[in-house]
């Protein structure tokens, strides 16, 4: 009865744990080598976040805005956190990091939380969106949350890009920005692909926006206004950098020049990722690989 909710699966590995949290409430404990179920435990509401694992314990959030702590061991929970909850349930998933002895996550409402990794207890939380977003949480999206260990940063669709004191809580800058794109920080610059298909390159610290670089210039106007980007990854000197249309697009990182546009396929595909060297991109149920 359960595989015909057609479940969505969140999962983690440590060792050969492999932690499985799904949006029908249910938490698993798996051994990676055998497939043998080590554990299963029932919530009281379905998950929609990544799941961080800790030494002993591991983290996701619900539904209902709550962090929720489990030991690893045998699945019971050592704390959990409410946050505000809202009217509706989030079409975005939320995103979780963990920074020294934090763990700071982000819930349907925009607020962005760190909490005390051992006692639950909350350290700072930082409200980002008016009240009147609560009843249009389906719309609001936003990006996984990174840090360089002194700062975190994000965006979301309502044009704002966020740069956090990780100690403290308080807005360094925040720019204008519009991407559910995670960021990727180099140095001490950040760059992001925003919905609408531009390249911004960023001063960390600063918050400036030193440069912008369409990536949909090729597109006649008609096609570009139905393409959104699906994920973006640097290699080396290139950015890849996946779109709705099927395609991928190959950037010179340093000049923001488009270098390829490849037809990977004619639907859906996912974000781009590296391993070893080589790029692989899932589409239809297979897997490419590129050089």
């Amino acid at each position: 009865t359960e595989k015909k909710l057609n479940p969505k699966l969140l999962f983690s590995m440590k060792d050969k744990n492999l932690i499985v949290a799904d949006n029908i409430a249910k938490i698993f404990s798996v051994n990676s080598t055998s497939g043998d179920l080590i554990w299963s435990k029932k919530s009281d509401y379905p998950f929609n976040s990544q799941i961080k694992i800790y030494k002993d314990r591991f983290f996701v959030v619900d539904y209902k805005n709550i962090l929720r702590c489990f030991y690893l061991k045998d699945g019971s929970e050592c704390w959990n956190v409410q946050t505000e909850d809202s009217f509706t349930i989030s079409n975005s998933k939320y995103s979780l990091i963990i920074v020294s002895d934090l763990v700071i996550f982000n819930n349907s409402v925009g607020d962005i939380t760190a909490v005390d990794i051992l006692s639950g207890l909350i350290k700072w939380q930082l409200p980002t969106q008016k009240s009147s977003i609560i009843n249009e949480t389906y719309n609001f999206n936003y990006s996984r949350l990174v840090s360089d260990g002194n700062s975190i940063y994000f965006s979301n669709n309502k044009n704002q890009f966020f740069s956090v004191d990780l100690n403290t809580g308080t807005s360094n800058w925040i720019n204008e920005v519009s991407s559910i794109l995670t960021p990727v920080l180099i140095g001490n610059y950040i760059f992001t692909v925003s919905e609408d298909g531009y390249l911004f390159t960023i001063q960390k610290k600063q918050g400036n926006i030193i440069r912008i670089n369409d990536l949909y210039k090729n597109y006649d106007l008609k096609k570009r206004k139905k393409l959104k980007p699906i994920g973006f990854l640097v290699g080396q000197n290139n950015l890849y950098l996946t779109n709705s249309d099927g395609s991928l697009i190959v950037v010179k990182l340093i000049s923001g020049n488009i270098l390829k546009i490849e037809k990977v396929s004619r639907d859906l595909i996912s974000k781009p990722y590296i391993y070893n060297g080589e790029l692989f991109i899932v589409k239809n149920g297979s897997i490419v690989k590129y050089d």
